[in-house]
C-alpha cells in the first residue's frame, strides 16, 4: 500500500523546484529519512539518517516475509547486519537455516553463523569471534536479505549508499528487503540501484509477477 498523500507531497515539492527529472538517489534518501523521523516511524537506532532504517512494524514485515515460499524454501541466507533485519536473522538461526553475515571488520569477507544460537551473539564482535569464515564463491546462497531506504512497486531499490551490497556483490539468488510504507513509492523518481525479488512491508509482500 502506497501513501498517496506522501507521493503527492513528493511530486509537488520537486515539481515546484522544476527538477523532477534530475532527482538524485541522495535526495530520495534524505526525503525518506526525514519522512520517517517526522512521522515517528523510525525505530532504534535513531535518527534513521545514514542507515537502512529500522522502523515501527518491522516485526510484522518480517513475519510476512517468513511466510513467503521463497523464504521457507531457503536453506542458506546471506543477510546484512542492519538492526531492521535482526528478527529475520534470529528466526532463521532458530529454525536451523544457515545464516551468513559480512565480517564486521574485514570488508569483502563473510562468516557463517551455522550451529550458533542468537543468544550467543550479544555484541558485534561475537560474529567475528564465533562465526566460521566462508567463501561466497564456494557457497550456494538461496536468499539475500538486505536493508533498504526507498523502494517502489516495481521492486526498485535504493540503499543507504554504502555497505556490503555495494561491494560488487552479485549473488545468483533472490534478493529481499523490509520496508515501511513511507519507504514505498509507486515509482521511484530516479533510477533504482537494483531490483528486489521480494519487498515485505507490515501490510503486504511485493513480489515478481
Amino acid at each position: 500500500m502506497v501513501l498517496s498523500g506522501m507521493r503527492a507531497g513528493w511530486l509537488k515539492t520537486w515539481e515546484e523546484r522544476s527538477i523532477l527529472r534530475s532527482v538524485t538517489q541522495g535526495e530520495v534518501r534524505e526525503f525518506v529519512w526525514n519522512a520517517l523521523s517526522q512521522a515517528r516511524a523510525a525505530a532504534y537506532p535513531t535518527p534513521p539518517h545514514g542507515h537502512h532504517p529500522n522502523f515501527v512494524g518491522a516485526g510484522r514485515a518480517s513475519e510476512r516475509l517468513m511466510l513467503n515460499p521463497v523464504y521457507l524454501k531457503a536453506e542458506t541466507l546471506l543477510a546484512g547486519p542492519d538492526q531492521v533485519l535482526k528478527p529475520l536473522r534470529e528466526a532463521a538461526m532458530k529454525s536451523g537455516k544457515r545464516v551468513i553475515l559480512p565480517h564486521p571488520d574485514k570488508a569483502g569477507q563473510y562468516v557463517s553463523l551455522e550451529g550458533l544460537h542468537p543468544s550467543q551473539l550479544k555484541r558485534v564482535r561475537d560474529v567475528a569471534r564465533l562465526g566460521q569464515p566462508v567463501l561466497l564463491a564456494e557457497t550456494a546462497i538461496d536468499l539475500v536479505l538486505v536493508g533498504a531506504v526507498a523502494v517502489d512497486e516495481t521492486l526498485g531499490w535504493i540503499g543507504k549508499g554504502y555497505g556490503f551490497p555495494y561491494r560488487g556483490l552479485e549473488v545468483a539468488a533472490p534478493w529481499a528487503c523490509l520496508a515501511h510504507t513511507l519507504m514505498v513509492f509507486e515509482e521511484l523518481p530516479c533510477e533504482p540501484e537494483r531490483r528486489m525479488s521480494l519487498i515485505a512491508t507490515p501490510h503486504q509482500v511485493l513480489t515478481v509477477g
